[in-house]
């Protein structure tokens, strides 16, 4: 197999599935990271920190002072430097906040998703009603609505 042959979603996955395997949950990247006291977390240990983090990336929860820590990140990349591991923990927060996004929204979109008839059921209801075309069904909804409305001049 070729490296073109794999698709960008394959190989973003092995590239997270690496980082997670070579963190040694050392805290030294949180540390030194310069988002943790805006985040209000510098009374949490960094190592279990850290990990909240690896638990948020694997399975989309974690602990709060983790959460807070990947939403806080201010991209300026000491946890790289700090890394003895050559992890990307700055990488790894980018991916913590994609998890959290997707845990926080993925029911509530399926859900609006789900209640929205498809096309094709909408196009199946119009021809059960009388087999109108969608021009049709216009024509006769501005039908209907035209006699409801009144007019600011007309005498009640």
């Amino acid at each position: 197999m070729q490296p073109n042959d794999i698709s960008f979603e394959t190989a973003l996955k092995a590239r997270v599935e690496q980082m997670l395997d070579a963190c040694t949950r050392c805290g030294r990247c949180v540390e030194v990271c310069p988002s943790v006291k805006p985040a209000g977390i510098t009374d949490a240990a960094p190592e279990d920190i850290i990990t909240g983090i690896i638990d948020i990336v694997r399975n989309g929860d974690g602990p709060e002072a983790s959460r807070k820590w990947a939403q806080s990140c201010m991209l300026s990349g000491e946890c790289i430097k700090a890394c003895d591991e050559g992890v990307n923990p700055r990488f790894l927060l980018a991916m913590a906040r994609v998890a959290l996004a997707k845990a926080e929204h993925e029911l509530p979109a399926r859900r609006r998703q789900a209640s929205r008839p498809s096309r094709g059921q909408r196009t199946a209801e119009l021809q059960r009603l009388g087999g109108q075309t969608r021009r049709r069904a216009a024509a006769l909804r501005r039908k209907l609505v035209a006699p409801c409305r009144t007019s600011p001049t007309e005498d009640i």
